[in-house]
């Protein structure tokens, strides 16, 4: 195949934006097509290191990339995710595309006022016939890819190819002086670098439109011995040559050797949905192209929101609403919602006597897990933060479940925070240079807040989550298991107080009234009251203002809402030791007045949380009282610490389950109490849940809130396994059964726990944590459970 073709130069019109020199610069090429040609049509870095001995390699002068010696840590520190290193590289092609288009059509000054968006420009600027960027992939399928970009763009002559190309920082200084371009940071061009095999090799040409084939180009390689990046030079000046380049006569061409990334042998389907997720709306059409085999394939996007548009008939639901989340650097939004139709539906639509019809005549199941909802990239990406049609950060389908009590929904959503319009500063206040990720500030923290009361009132999502929920199958408790829970619990007060609050079993109390060892701080001598709580080492301590509304000196009043059929958290910052409450010598004490409204007492790590219930009979509108005393305090311990605040009963918002006062209504478990809903699930159902069950798995948690679903897989090998090796009669399979779902109901329990308080704060779901443990309880649970005495009267 012909890469590269030398012509005489010829004389052709400038704009002084591409060329500032031209007119006084006559250029004498120091290289020949062939030189290019060759490192053009390697396919692997092995091909490239065996080309760097001939000429004009083994004469060459590597210069340290950006002009910066020691720059490995600086190049290395850029991006974790080499799909989102790529995506800036098509960034910057779209840019190169933008500003040939605007000079050719515009003119060469930019005053600022033509466009002030990237997507006004690209309506009057791109005409996607005629524009184009394009990703080929060659290598071997198996074991390498190297990835070949090349656009239509402005691309840059030999003066201006080092700032532009082989710079940190001087690019993204070029752009800032057009609104409407993106890479304004002067880094994306050198991330892909850490994901180029082991020898970060990246080949660069590119020829400007004012001076066509006139071409630069050079090599760039990881130089770990100097620790940098370096690139080739002829006596310290880039490569040139004259010609056409794949018939080009313009533009900018990078190839990539031995990219790093997942799916590659996958080229045009896998690894384009997963690009997609950074690249959700370019102006500019981009096609993959597969070079690999006897039959070379393409295919042809705009990003992620052409391909949703291409399969609307999956979606359940695609609105957008204006959000404002009541921040000044955040503003008010666009989130775009799109759920699709969970797979039972889909099922039944793609089947031979359903309604779904498609030319394409594809699985609507299997397409929408693929490109959209399924695997570890939806894991990882579910909520994202976009700018210009790119992604900035993302949030996983963890936020959705956990967070936002939606756990069989989260699966099927995604959506998309616009943050188009954001000034510059805000963007570097929200998100880091990578654009990858959110950052761990204030501003990220209120969006993750707001968020996360958007989707839990979404009337859509939580309808959805509702109905779903209501149609799995064996969905009806097992009340048999309830009973035997209520046996056990009845006779160990402890444990019943475990489940109702948290609080572990404690050990006998001995006292003793010697002192400890370190007498340092055994008396907590602040007790404040906490407004806002985001995790243990995040939250905002309320402040009362000086004066009241009219005027008069008065101390303001702290209320808090408690739902008439549910509870509420009141955290208070207490620097106390952990052991303060239980320790043996000189406890303290906390003291709730009135009493009936404090379910369970909590310090850790100088936060005391008091879950709040409703005094009886209480009603919306009605307001208690509260006083909280700690006491022994003060640094001789002689003091008592005293705050007030005032408890406001609300109606009970949220109707997706039973509340625990509801439970105990059904008198399903003792007072201040909820037990689990235990369902007993079989192979014939497995399919139906959205987390995958197998013979493997013992337990599938769920939690809704302040109430937990258990999944009990009754076909799971470890019961199977029991009753296969024992000939156990038919009351004897029944108790077995018993043992098995009231074991795993306990330790499951028990893990939630203790996991969940540790983590609440945190997106870790740990529902998924203990049903991942719960399947090594269940290999041992019966052995452990039944005694050999027990079996041999259950055995035939």
């Amino acid at each position: 195949m012909e890469h590269v073709r030398e012509t005489t130069p010829a004389t052709h019109p400038q704009h002084s934006k591409y060329n500032l020199l031209h007119d006084t610069m006559s250029i004498q090429y120091n290289t020949t097509q062939d030189d290019a040609a060759q490192l053009l049509a390697a396919e692997t870095e092995a091909d490239v290191t065996a080309a760097l001995t001939d000429a004009p390699f083994e004469t060459a002068q590597w210069k340290p990339l950006g002009g910066i010696e020691n720059n490995y840590g600086i190049v290395e520190n850029q991006q974790a995710d080499p799909m989102a290193a790529m995506t800036e590289l098509i960034v910057n092609s779209i840019d190169a595309i933008l500003l040939k288009n605007y000079h050719e059509r515009v003119g060469d000054e930019y005053t600022g006022d033509e466009f002030e968006t990237l997507e006004a420009a690209a309506d009057t600027l791109v005409d996607p016939d005629d524009e184009g960027i394009r990703l080929a992939a060659d290598g071997t399928r198996d074991e390498s890819v190297s990835l070949t970009l090349s656009d239509s763009g402005c691309g840059q002559p030999p003066e201006r190819f080092e700032e532009t190309f082989l710079g940190f920082l001087q690019p993204g200084k070029i752009k800032q002086e057009y609104e409407f371009l993106q890479g304004k940071y002067g880094m994306g061009s050198s991330g892909v670098l850490p994901f180029c095999g082991m020898q970060g090799y990246k080949l660069v040409l590119s020829a400007s439109v004012e001076r066509p084939e006139e071409w630069s180009w050079t090599l760039i390689r990881k130089n770990k011995a100097k620790d940098r990046y370096e690139y080739f030079t002829l006596g310290g000046d880039v490569s040139t040559f004259s010609g056409t380049v794949d018939g080009r006569s313009t533009g900018t061409i990078i190839k990539l050797f031995d990219y790093n990334v997942e799916a590659a042998s996958r080229f045009t389907t896998t690894f384009r949905y997963r690009l997609e997720r950074y690249l959700l709306d370019s102006p500019v059409p981009l096609t993959f192209e597969d070079k690999r085999g006897e039959s070379p394939n393409a295919a042809t996007t705009h990003g992620l929101f052409s391909t949703l548009d291409a399969y609307d008939e999956l979606i359940a639901a695609d609105q957008t609403i204006t959000y404002d989340f009541e921040d000044s650097t955040l503003g008010t939004r666009d989130v775009r919602i799109v759920l699709f139709e969970d797979d039972a539906t889909l099922d039944d639509l793609g089947s031979a006597d359903g309604e779904f019809t498609h030319e394409r005549g594809y699985d609507p199941v299997t397409v929408k897990n693929r490109h959209f909802v399924g695997g570890e990239k939806h894991r990882e990406q579910a909520i994202f933060f976009a700018i210009n049609g790119q992604t900035h950060g993302d949030q996983g389908r963890t936020f959705i479940k956990n967070r936002c009590s939606l756990p069989h929904v989260a699966g099927d959503v995604l959506m998309f925070v616009d943050f188009s319009d954001l000034d510059d500063s805000s963007v570097v206040d929200l998100f880091p240079a990578s654009r990858d990720r959110l950052r761990n500030s204030h501003v990220g923290r209120t969006l993750k807040r707001e968020l996360e009361s958007l989707i839990a009132s979404n009337d859509i999502l939580v309808d959805e989550e509702q109905r779903r929920r209501q149609r799995l199958p064996g969905d009806d408790s097992d009340e048999l298991v309830e009973d035997v829970l209520m046996t056990i619990l009845e006779r160990n007060p402890a444990l019943q107080r475990y489940f109702a609050t948290g609080d572990r079993i404690a050990p006998p109390r001995i006292r003793d009234a010697t002192v400890g060892d370190d007498p340092d701080h055994r008396y907590p001598e602040t007790l404040d009251l906490i407004e806002t709580y985001h995790g243990p080492n995040d939250y905002e301590v309320w402040g009362p203002d000086s004066s009241a509304a009219d005027g008069t000196s008065a101390e303001a009043e702290f209320v808090k809402e408690v739902p008439t059929g549910g509870q509420a958290r009141q955290r208070l910052v207490l620097d106390a030791p952990n052991d303060f409450l239980a320790r043996d010598a000189d406890p303290g004490s906390v003291a709730v007045s009135p009493s009936e409204v404090v379910k369970s007492t909590r310090l850790l790590n100088g936060v005391l949380t008091l879950t709040l219930i409703p005094a009886e009979n209480a009603t919306p509108g009605e307001r208690t009282s509260v006083r909280v005393e700690v006491q022994p305090a003060g640094a001789d311990g002689e003091t008592t610490l005293e705050r007030r605040f005032t408890i406001e009963y609300v109606e009970v918002n949220d109707d997706r389950g039973r509340t625990r006062t509801e439970a105990d209504a059904h008198g399903s478990a003792p007072k201040d109490m909820i037990l689990p809903n235990t369902h007993p699930i079989h192979k014939e159902d497995w399919d139906s849940y959205d987390r995958a069950f197998d013979e493997d798995t013992v337990v599938q948690v769920m939690d809704y809130d302040d109430e937990l679903d258990l999944h009990i897989n009754m076909d799971a090998a470890p019961l199977r396994q029991f009753f296969t090796a024992h000939s156990l009669t038919d009351a004897g399979k029944e108790y077995v059964k018993r043992v098995y779902k009231t074991g795993i109901t306990l330790y499951a329990v028990a893990q939630y726990m203790e996991l969940h308080e540790e983590f609440e704060e945190n997106d870790v779901d740990v529902t998924e944590v203990v049903s991942t443990a719960m399947r090594g309880t269940g290999q041992i649970l019966l052995d452990q459970a039944i005694s050999d005495d027990r079996l041999e009267e259950l055995t035939v």
